[in-house]
């Protein structure tokens, strides 16, 4: 083991001595080779002519266009507002005077509206005269028709009085609740007979029962184209005794 150990060691010892041996050498070698190309720059170097540099016109440099500035717009200022002041008119009262009219004119516009009334007056009186004449004149001509009604209803009476009293008795309608609360008077029945005897328009003009009333109507009703047949259409106004014996 002891020989094995001395001899790694020499081996190495050895080793190390080549390699810095080597080490030693390339270096050398390397600073001799860049001796021998300095030296031979040098000598080129030396030996070249010096050529004069040639110089090339110059190019006339590119006119570069004009570039016009844009004009500057200067934006409007704004107006300024004006505020409008409303001033407030302050109305001032005055006085109202009344133009003074003279008498005369006065005078003028009392005769003239005197004068409108009298106009006025005629005209009205005229009217009232003339509807107070035709007033008059119906009132007359009503007067000669109802007189000659009556007339004419007294001689139809008196011509036949008799039969009328007699129908009216026998036909005469006297109720028994009328009997019974012992109701008499007298009826006045107005109504218009035809020319063929038969009765319409029945009217009672007076009268103190209203049964009674009713009854004397029941009455000229029933007796409608039995009574005597006039010559024209006549209005008769005929009274009904209702008397209890």
């Amino acid at each position: 083991m002891i020989r094995h150990g001395s001899s790694i060691f020499l081996s190495l010892v050895f080793h190390t001595l080549i390699a810095v041996l080597v080490i030693l050498t390339y270096k050398n070698v390397v600073s001799t080779k860049e001796e021998i190309l300095e030296e031979k720059v040098c000598i080129e170097l030396c030996n070249v002519v010096a050529q004069k540099p040639i110089i090339h016109p110059k190019s006339k440099p590119a006119v570069e266009p004009k570039i016009e500035p844009k004009p500057i717009i200067k934006k409007p200022k704004p107006k300024p507002t004006i505020k409008k002041v409303i001033k407030k008119e302050i109305i001032k009262e005055v006085p109202v005077v009344m133009p003074e009219i003279k008498p005369i004119v006065e005078q003028e516009i009392v005769k003239e509206k005197v004068e409108e009334k009298e106009i006025v007056e005629e005209t009205f009186d005229q009217t009232s005269k003339q509807i107070i004449e035709e007033k008059s004149e119906a009132r007359q001509e009503k007067q000669l028709i109802e007189s000659k009604e009556l007339r004419q209803e007294r001689e139809y009476m008196q011509e036949h009085l008799a039969k009328i009293v007699q129908l009216l008795r026998d036909n005469l309608y006297y109720p028994r609740r009328a009997r019974q609360m012992q109701e008499e008077g007298e009826v006045i029945v107005k109504f218009v007979i035809s020319k063929d005897g038969s009765v319409h328009s029945i009217e009672v003009i007076s009268s103190k029962s209203k049964i009674l009333s009713r009854s004397a109507i029941k009455t000229i009703e029933d007796l409608s184209g039995r009574f005597p047949k006039p010559k024209k259409d006549l209005t008769l106004h005929v009274p009904i005794g209702y008397t209890l014996r």
